[in-house]
């Protein structure tokens, strides 16, 4: 047995010791998995709530949340949709024995969905991804949070989901729009006809209808708020979620197959006629690469950061790579080098966590997410879509904290990018990493 393999071995024993501590140690439990009853979005539509139909000043909270999601937020509109020709072509590409609108595989993500048992008597599954599909059910909360001496502390306590907590409201967004272990998304599901599926957590956040004013109260409540942080916390989340899956046996399978969800979907999905094969897209030619999009940034964050993770942090990332791409490996190994990686990363998240976002560290994090243009780091489409994303989200966040000049630059340069990520399926990635170095001369990357 060689070093190398007693190393493998011994990280490997420490990674299982980490993923074996109990869920509820790790963090609050996901408002889908509660054992809390959901009571109904109904209980929150009263104008002296927060169904109010214009904002409140005189009150810490605007009142009228209720009356903007559902007049302005798509996420109504989640259950309805599984009730359209697509959804209904999907259900029957799927063999399934329900219609879209009843079947789990659909619901769990297109609706809050519990069980019957968890679902109070004025709660209504079609109300689509409803207040406590992500502020948790509210059974033991709906009337302490509205006491005189409640605390946001007391309500998070009583079941209440920390959403302000930029790794739990990431981890909630994520699992929906790219699948967890509790709501998987499998390459079948996309391949029934489901659309292309990708999120960055904080420009998602920032598309949201606003129903919050981040003030002195919701900061003395909740902290500060940090956009940067709500980003590089989407990135960790994401990375998580596809390490869970390519490490878990049970997911990472469809029949013969691996399950595809862990690769770049371009990787497959691409033009025979388009002869565009690069080393950075994999090993060798005609295999496909994992999707790392969100690890790739997940890298940046970790070399502004906490730089003295980002050697071992990228060898492990290599060593996924290898593992995944490898004519010799196998299945065992590459779920050993996805377990190694996820374990690091959890523990590295925890620590940049605690670090301030300041200018310095996000201008140092967005000339590096430009930088990577120079070393082709976008050679595919589902990592030059989140670099878009990451720059403007980036770049907004130094907006926030006074550099209004180098946002200023960045966002009269985001159109230009855009219009080369309107058609996935045409993506020129010279054109892209061409156009991202002319950015990198305009911030003095």
């Amino acid at each position: 047995m060689t070093a190398n393999t007693l190393n493998w071995i011994n990280r490997y024993l420490l990674v299982l010791a980490a993923l074996l501590v109990p869920a509820a140690a790790l963090a609050q439990t996901m408002p889908h998995q509660s054992p809390n009853q959901s009571v109904g979005t109904v209980n929150c539509a009263s104008s002296t709530c927060h169904g109010s139909i214009a904002e409140r000043t005189s009150t810490p909270v605007l009142q009228n949340e209720y009356t903007t999601w559902l007049r302005q937020d798509p996420h109504t509109q989640a259950y309805a949709v599984l009730k359209n020709a697509q959804s209904q072509r999907i259900a029957k590409n799927l063999g399934l024995a329900q219609p879209a609108h009843e079947a789990k595989i659909c619901l769990d993500c297109h609706s809050h969905n519990v069980p019957d048992s968890k679902q109070g008597p004025r709660f209504d599954k079609s109300d689509g991804v409803n207040c406590e599909a992500c502020h948790g059910p509210a059974e033991k909360w709906i009337k302490t949070h509205v006491e005189p001496k409640a605390s946001h502390a007391k309500n998070i306590e009583n079941g209440l989901y920390p959403t302000s907590d930029p790794y739990a409201a990431a981890k909630l967004c994520t699992s929906c729009h790219v699948g967890d272990s509790s709501r998987p998304i499998t390459h079948q599901i996309m391949g029934a006809g489901h659309p292309r599926i990708s999120i960055e957590v904080e420009t998602f956040m920032a598309l949201e209808p606003p129903h919050y004013r981040i003030d002195d109260d919701w900061v003395q409540r909740k902290g500060a708020y940090d956009a940067g942080k709500i980003w590089a916390m989407g990135q960790f989340a994401s990375s998580a979620n596809l390490l869970e899956l390519i490490a878990n046996p049970k997911r990472n399978r469809q029949g013969i197959m691996p399950e595809l969800m862990m690769f770049d979907c371009h990787a497959c999905h691409s033009p025979m006629s388009k002869q565009d094969w690069t080393k950075d897209l994999a090993r060798t030619p005609g295999q496909a690469r994992i999707n790392n999009s969100s690890l790739i940034m997940v890298q940046a964050i970790v070399r502004s950061t906490v730089p003295q993770h980002g050697a071992d942090i990228a060898s492990l990332m290599n060593q996924l790579h290898i593992a995944s791409t490898s004519p010799a490996a196998n299945m065992a190994d590459i779920e050993r080098a996805a377990n190694v990686l996820h374990a690091q990363l959890n523990t590295v998240r925890k620590v940049v966590a605690t670090v301030p976002f300041t200018e310095a560290v996000l201008e140092n994090i967005l000339k590096d997410l430009v930088n990577m243009a120079a070393s082709n780091q976008y050679a595919d489409f589902a990592g030059a879509e989140q670099a878009y994303m990451s720059i403007s989200s980036v770049a907004n966040g130094l907006a926030r904290k006074g550099n209004s000049k180098i946002a200023q630059t960045v966002n009269s340069k985001m159109n230009r990018l855009l219009k080369l990520l309107s058609n996935d399926e045409a993506y020129d990635r010279a054109a892209f990493q061409m156009e991202l170095l002319a950015l990198k001369a305009a911030v003095g990357g």
